[in-house]
């Protein structure tokens, strides 16, 4: 009964936030609220830019968060997938690759979740990519986070361009280079999409400029 006073407000409405929320709605009840030294790991992943630089952090020779060790065990129940299958072309480098995923590209300093299928001659670099995406032939990722249910036309390019041209909606949220695209999204064969680019969900290619071209900063 406390927690569930303390996770609601007077009008029974959910409080999802503890930062801004909960504890400030509990020193205003006067409620008893201490506080103590927390040394382990912890992250805000609040930002796309935070979100693209921890799941990237897991890739490092000894990361703050370490998968591998039994003190952090994995909890979530995992879906039963077949293991990842490596093709002849196919190439992993310093990544984290899921099960249920098919390389026959190169998969480079990047995190796949399942599913993930990467074409012949398809190039992933410094990417965050979702649960059953597919990678069209020749494509080319660099520094994209793709939600899940994606498709990645054949020849596409996603994330080139200038870094620092904020996104134009969202200058305070895409700006680091960072290209995202939302679920179920297709993207167009041979379309060059730039940074700091917001594609948004269930996006096809009626979508997309006549030419394939989306400028750094856009949003579709």
């Amino acid at each position: 009964h406390m927690l569930a006073r303390r996770l609601t407000n007077e009008e029974g409405k959910t409080r999802v936030d503890f930062g801004h929320d909960v504890i400030p709605a509990m020193l205003e009840a006067s409620d008893d609220v201490f506080a103590y030294t927390f040394e382990g790991y912890w992250v805000d992943v609040g930002t796309v830019d935070a979100y693209w630089e921890t799941n990237l952090a897991l890739l490092q020779p000894e990361p703050q968060l370490d998968l591998y060790t039994d003190k952090w065990p994995i909890h979530t129940r995992s879906e039963e997938r077949p293991a990842v299958k490596l093709g002849p072309q196919g190439k992993l480098i310093n990544s984290m690759v899921s099960n249920g995923c098919v390389i026959r590209g190169v998969v480079d300093n990047s995190v796949l979740s399942p599913g993930v299928y990467v074409s012949p001659g398809a190039v992933i670099k410094d990417s965050v990519v979702m649960n059953d995406v597919w990678i069209g032939p020749g494509a080319h990722l660099q520094k994209v986070v793709i939600d899940k249910q994606v498709m990645i036309g054949a020849g596409a390019v996603v994330g080139t361009g200038d870094e620092s041209v904020p996104n134009e909606q969202l200058p305070d949220r895409l700006y680091a280079g960072i290209t995202v695209v939302g679920k179920n999204a297709v993207i167009p064969d041979r379309t060059q999409i730039g940074r700091n680019v917001l594609i948004n969900s269930n996006r096809d290619e009626a979508d997309f400029p006549a030419d394939g071209i989306v400028a750094d900063g856009k949003t579709i």
